[in-house]
């Protein structure tokens, strides 16, 4: 009798063992942990030829840290507020392996930090000059409309009419659209000029907004610049620091210090006719400036309503911004 409760014991633990193997990797497959990441002082990383780093505050870069989900980490989870487990298809899109996301999330960060140095030093009184050759498509979205019609290495050379030579003039004109409407796209294929219409879905990232379902980046970037600047960022990738790359250049750049003293996170991607755009991981990013200090937060106006119930919980000045002049507005004011 004890031998036999013995096995039915290692039995019962076997099947436990194994359920909870598939479990974990079920989950670890198919779900995403999203926590706050590292903040940065981004005087620590950008150098602006001729620039000052004589301000006593900060401009801090935030982000957000994923990782696959496993059992453990969905415990943690369900007893930290600002750690959330999301779909994994809502953080790496369906058919881009995590290498493939990754090295398109690079060219994101490189794309957003020239946007941000043109930007900069325009309002420092320069003329920098951007050029591109259009915007060559990465990957086609499992989900998209525009799936069979559009091919990897396609370029898109016009929206609606309208000549395009970056991939961010691409996205503010697709973004024009409502939701289901179509665009009508010029293409090069192969040395070949096609005319596409394609319609609108709603980004499973951005609630909202509304995107063709494809990844691109701008052919041949050529941003010719007055000054040199370096901004090391390591392997953070992205375009949701624009804004804050651009205060630490126009910072270094112009006499007295945009911060006042203060220590200043934010969030949001710039572009050339200085809106800020919204970004993903809004939470998890208020509670990484908070947990480091920061005093303010600047947040694209689309984000707000999510930020502000994170940022009453913390304790942490909310500034919901739309250009880069609210936010040039309100540290004047500070």
């Amino acid at each position: 009798m004890r031998r036999d409760f013995f096995l039915k014991r290692r039995f019962s633990l076997l099947i436990i063992a194994i359920v909870l193997l598939a479990v974990n990797f079920y989950i670890a497959n198919n779900y995403t942990l999203v926590a706050p990441g590292v903040t940065v002082d981004l005087k620590e990383i950008v150098q602006v030829e001729q620039g000052e780093k004589n301000e006593k505050g900060a401009f801090l870069l935030t982000t957000v840290s994923t990782r696959p989900l496993n059992l453990p980490l969905a415990v943690y989870a369900a007893f930290h507020p600002y750690v959330n487990i999301e779909k994994r298809e809502r953080v790496i899109p369906p058919g881009m392996d995590m290498e493939r996301y990754m090295d398109y999330m690079k060219q994101w960060m490189e794309e957003s930090q020239k946007i941000a140095e043109i930007v900069a030093l325009r309002r420092a009184g320069y003329k920098p000059e951007i050029l591109g050759k259009g915007a060559r498509v990465v990957e086609v979205m499992e989900d998209s409309p525009a799936k069979g019609l559009i091919l990897p290495d396609d370029i898109i050379t016009g929206v609606d009419g309208v000549k395009v030579n970056l991939a961010e003039e691409v996205i503010n004109l697709v973004t024009k659209h409502k939701i289901g409407e179509k665009v009508n796209l010029e293409i090069i294929r192969k040395g070949r000029k096609l005319s596409l219409t394609v319609p609108t879905i709603e980004s499973k990232t951005e609630k909202g907004k509304p995107i063709i379902g494809v990844f691109i980046t701008t052919l041949d970037w050529k941003p010719i610049l007055p000054l040199d600047i370096k901004i090391n960022t390591g392997d953070i990738g992205g375009p949701s620091a624009g804004v804050m790359f651009t205060l630490e250049i126009l910072n270094q750049l112009t006499p007295g210090d945009l911060t006042k003293g203060h220590k200043i996170a934010g969030t949001g991607t710039i572009s050339l006719d200085e809106r800020v755009g919204e970004i993903g991981g809004v939470v998890q990013k208020v509670a990484a400036a908070k947990r480091d200090g920061a005093e303010i937060f600047f947040v694209p106006e689309n984000n707000a309503e999510e930020a502000m119930r994170v940022a009453k919980n913390l304790g942490i000045k909310l500034v919901p911004v739309k250009t880069l002049q609210d936010v040039l507005d309100y540290l004047e004011n500070l």
